[in-house]
């Protein structure tokens, strides 16, 4: 029987500590905001203002869906965080590098994952040619969740899961894109 649980903990372990370093620590940081609400709202806002000024219906549609995504995952993790109330790697393991405000509750599914992925995902349905930008984006801040201490793999993987359906139903939602 495969042990879940252990290897969440040793792929912990691996990021969290393996990769350590003050320039790493800066750089993770920064990949950690692109999943705050701000900064993916912002950027829905962006695109429904850039759209309106340039005449085109696929960057407000991508806006939009943006918004949507952005709503409906902070909805779905908040349900979910309450409903499995996985504890986080800190109170969980020993020795847990910390980079940033520490968090006690909540650890599943991953938050600012859930968000990143949601949003970028509903963005590049009606934007193609921008995944190959935005999707490292949003990998970049699963990982950086678990390298900076704050979740375990397998919370940051079932909200890049959730998230992403999350995407694909706002972008569905919001009508398909124009060719």
């Amino acid at each position: 029987m495969i042990d879940l649980s252990g290897m969440d903990a040793a792929v912990f372990k691996y990021i969290n500590s393996g990769f350590a370093s003050p320039v790493m620590d800066k750089a993770m940081l920064a990949a950690t905001a692109m999943g705050v609400g701000i900064v993916q709202s912002g950027l829905s806002l962006a695109l429904i203002i850039w759209g309106w000024l340039k005449n085109r219906v696929n960057l407000r549609r991508a806006g939009y869906a943006g918004l949507v995504a952005f709503a409906l995952s902070g909805i779905v993790v908040q349900v979910a965080k309450h409903i499995w109330d996985r504890p986080r790697p800190l109170l969980s393991l020993f020795d847990v590098r910390i980079v940033g405000d520490p968090l006690f509750a909540h650890s599943f599914p991953s938050g600012h994952t859930c968000t990143a992925f949601a949003v970028i995902v509903a963005i590049c349905w009606f934007l193609p040619k921008t995944s190959w930008i935005l999707i490292p984006v949003a990998f970049a801040t699963a990982v950086s969740r678990v390298y900076l201490g704050a979740h375990f793999p397998l919370d940051v993987i079932y909200g890049g899961l959730i998230g992403s359906l999350t995407g694909i139903g706002a972008a569905k939602l919001i009508g398909s894109a124009e060719k």
